[in-house]
């Protein structure tokens, strides 16, 4: 595969994301080389739709989260529940919900792309020569553009809907219908990533390995196939935790 992004000049960071969206090889070959700095708008992408989506339908996130809190509730027993219910009910208030989408969104963003940039660089060394750590980073950001593009297209439903997905990705194949038992199930749980997003970004950690690690076809899918095994068991681990915790 052959580019002429390495005497190209730098372009607006929107001509990467429309890039991104029809010439995707194009689009992380440049970013990968002489835009290495551009991964600020992907990343910052990645962590305001999600807070959008959020503040947008917070009336619809507090009724869920209410939800949530009666099941807890109604899982203690009287005294433990009126210990409880002033905390949980904290978790009510708008600013609350903000701030713990806040975290999760830039923690689960910072962890996810570490063991993005691990598993990249190291099975691009392996099965080739040592990317650039710059170039890598800056490509990988920008295969997270389906992601962030997830929750405003979720938001567009949700508003038309007024409702949240209950069921996302493929989770509706398995679920029981029991939050509480549906939430302790490893296939339900990793089920809830399986959509159209999903696989495009893996199309696009393809696309990376054949334009930035210059692997071949079988190299490049040998490895998407680890990635997304390794990022469905990081999503798993909390749950894994929690059984463990919980048959002791």
């Amino acid at each position: 595969m052959t580019t002429s992004v390495s005497t190209a000049k730098p372009v607006n960071f929107l001509v990467n994301f429309w890039d991104i969206l029809t010439a995707p090889s194009l689009a992380l070959a440049r970013v990968s080389t002489v835009q290495t700095r551009s991964w600020w708008f992907p990343a910052l992408l990645s962590v305001v739709a999600p807070l959008l989506h959020v503040a947008l339908t917070m009336n619809l996130q507090i009724a869920r989260v209410q939800k949530g809190i009666a099941l807890r509730l109604s899982n203690m027993t009287p005294e433990q529940a009126d210990a409880a219910r002033p905390m949980l009910e904290r978790m009510l208030q708008p600013n609350a919900l903000l701030l713990t989408t806040i975290t999760q969104v830039v923690f689960g963003l910072l962890i996810t792309w570490a063991i993005g940039m691990l598993i990249l660089y190291l099975g691009i060394s392996l099965l080739s020569s040592s990317p650039r750590p710059g170039g890598l980073w800056a490509a990988l950001t920008w295969t997270w553009t389906p992601f962030a593009i997830r929750p405003l297209v979720q938001l567009a439903w949700n508003l038309y809907a007024d409702s949240l997905i209950k069921y996302p990705g493929l989770s509706s194949f398995f679920a029981t219908g029991k939050i509480a038992e549906d939430q302790r199930n490893p296939v339900f749980i990793a089920a809830t990533q399986m959509d159209i997003f999903a696989i495009w970004h893996l199309i696009l950690i393809y696309l990376l390995l054949r334009v930035v690690g210059r692997l071949g076809n079988g190299g490049s899918l040998l490895l998407t196939i680890v990635y997304a095994a390794i990022q469905i068991g990081a999503h798993l681990l909390p749950v894994a935790i929690t059984q463990l915790a919980g048959a002791r």
